[in-house]
C-alpha cells in the first residue's frame, strides 16, 4: 500500500478489478489488525483452485473491494460523509468471520454462522477501540452487517457491495466471462425512503429497516444481466461437484477431529488455510492421508446425481445424511467414513428479489417486469443435485445401491 497526496490522508491499494482503491486513515487502522490480516490467508472460494488454478483470491482483497463498491453505492445514492464512512467499514469488516477455505465452516458441527462470529470480533477485539476512538459505535457496524440498520442494504441486501465485488472477482480469477456492468449497476440505484437525507434516521440503531436499496426502472436490463451471470457462477464454480467432494472430504476430517477431541471448535475458527492443514497433517493416520489426497488433488467423485424434482419424490432429508451413508456403505462391506451424501439447502439465489423503482413511482419485483430474471427464479433449482460420493474403484456399484437405499 502507497499513502498518496499528504493533504488528502488516504492510502491507495492497487486492484485488479477496481483499479485503485483508496482508504481513509480509519479503514488502514482496521487492515492492519490481526482480525483482519488473518483474512489475506483464507482463500475467498475454498478449495475451487483445485478446478480452476487461478482462483487464489482471498477473503483480504474481497472485502477491501466490498468496501470500495459500497463506497461508490453511497455517492450514487446521495449518503454524506459521515455516512459513507459507517457504510464502508462495514462492508470493510462483514467477513472477518469467516472460517479456514471460507465455507468450509458450513459443515462443521458447532461452528455459528460466520455473521454471528463477525460481529463477536468487532465488539470483543482492539476493532472496537479503533472504532470508538474515531466516534464510530461497533454496535452500529454490527447492525449494518446484519442488515437491522438503515444501512443494511448496502452491505446485506439483494444487491449488496459484498455480491457485486465477489461475483465479478471470482469471475475474473476462475475465468468465467459474465460481462457484468458493475458502474452502471450503482449509477441507477436509489434509496426509496424520502427520510433518506435524515441524519439522525441514519445515525442511530434502527429497529425496523424502513428504507430499501432499489434499481431505478432505466437499471432494469443491466440487473437482468447480473443476475444472469450470477446463474451461470453458482452451478459452474460455487457448487462444482469437484469442488464440493474437496470440501465434504475437509469437513468430514475435521469434523472427526474435533469429535474425538484432537481439535476444538474455538480452534478451529480462527484457523487459516494452512493452519487447517498443518494441523490435521501433524494428527498422523487417515487425517494426514486426507491431507495429503486433497495436496495431491485426490478428490472423491460423485457416482450419483439426484435432482430436486427426485429428491423431494423420494423424501430426502439433509438431518438423515448419516442415515443413508450408513445404510449405502452396509450394502456395499465397506466404512461409512468412505461414503458421502451432499444434500444442499434449497435456498433461493441472491438478488432474485430485487426490486425496481417504476418512473411512476411505483415499486416492483424485478421478475414481475422481466421474463428474463422470472425465468431465472423459477429455473433456479435446475441445476441443484443432490450426490452421492465414494471410492472411485466402486463407482458402478456405489451408484447401484444408491438407487436401491435412496429410492431414486
Amino acid at each position: 500500500m502507497t499513502p498518496t497526496c499528504p493533504t488528502l490522508l488516504m492510502t491507495r491499494v492497487r486492484d485488479p478489478i477496481h483499479d485503485y482503491i483508496d482508504l481513509t486513515p480509519v479503514e488502514v487502522k482496521l487492515v492492519d489488525t490481526s482480525a483482519y490480516q488473518r483474512l489475506r490467508w483464507i482463500k475467498q472460494l475454498g478449495p475451487s483452485n483445485l478446478v480452476y488454478p487461478g482462483a487464489n483470491h482471498t477473503r483480504h482483497e474481497h472485502c477491501m473491494g466490498t468496501s470500495h463498491v459500497v463506497g461508490k453505492m453511497a455517492d450514487s445514492i446521495g449518503l454524506d460523509g459521515e455516512q459513507k464512512q459507517l457504510a464502508k467499514i462495514s462492508g470493510l469488516l462483514h467477513d472477518l468471520g469467516h472460517t479456514a477455505f471460507s465455507h468450509l465452516g458450513d459443515e462443521i458441527e458447532g461452528v455459528e454462522d460466520h455473521v454471528i462470529r463477525t460481529t463477536q470480533i468487532i465488539k470483543e477485539s482492539e476493532i472496537s477501540d479503533i472504532l470508538s476512538d474515531e466516534g464510530i459505535d461497533s454496535n452500529v457496524v454490527n447492525q449494518v452487517i446484519t442488515g437491522n440498520h438503515q444501512l443494511g442494504p448496502l452491505v446485506s441486501g439483494d444487491l449488496d457491495g459484498d455480491r457485486l465485488d465477489y461475483l465479478v472477482r471470482d469471475a475474473h480469477y476462475t475465468g468465467v466471462n459474465v460481462g457484468v456492468d458493475m458502474g452502471r449497476i450503482i449509477d441507477t440505484m436509489t434509496m426509496a425512503d424520502s427520510r433518506i437525507n435524515d441524519k439522525e434516521s441514519w445515525g442511530s440503531i434502527a429497529e425496523e429497516v424502513d428504507s430499501e436499496l432499489m434499481i431505478k426502472q432505466n437499471g432494469l436490463p443491466v440487473v437482468e444481466t447480473l443476475l444472469t451471470a450470477r446463474s451461470i457462477m453458482y452451478p459452474t464454480v460455487y457448487f462444482h461437484p469437484f469442488t464440493r467432494g474437496a470440501e465434504l472430504m475437509l469437513a468430514r476430517c475435521t469434523n472427526h477431529a474435533i469429535e474425538s477431541g484432537k481439535m476444538n471448535v474455538s480452534d478451529f475458527t480462527k484457523f487459516t488455510d494452512h493452519k487447517l492443514m498443518s494441523t490435521l497433517e501433524r494428527l498422523g493416520g487417515k487425517f494426514e492421508q486426507i491431507v495429503k489426497d486433497f495436496e495431491n488433488r485426490k478428490i472423491i467423485k460423485p457416482a450419483l446425481s439426484i435432482t430436486k424434482e427426485q429428491a423431494e419424490v423420494s423424501g430426502l432429508e439433509k438431518s438423515n445424511r448419516g442415515e443413508y451413508e450408513m445404510s449405502i456403505a452396509d450394502e456395499l462391506g465397506v466404512s461409512q467414513a468412505e461414503i458421502y451424501v451432499d444434500l444442499p439447502k434449497f435456498s433461493v439465489l441472491p438478488g432474485l428479489k430485487t426490486q425496481i423503482l417504476k418512473e411512476d413511482g411505483e415499486v416492483d419485483l424485478a421478475r414481475n417486469m422481466s421474463k428474463i430474471i422470472s425465468g431465472l427464479y423459477e429455473a433456479q433449482f435446475d441445476h441443484w443435485r443432490c450426490r452421492i460420493y465414494g471410492p472411485s474403484k466402486i463407482r458402478k456399484e456405489l451408484k447401484e445401491v444408491s438407487e436401491k437405499v435412496l429410492g431414486v
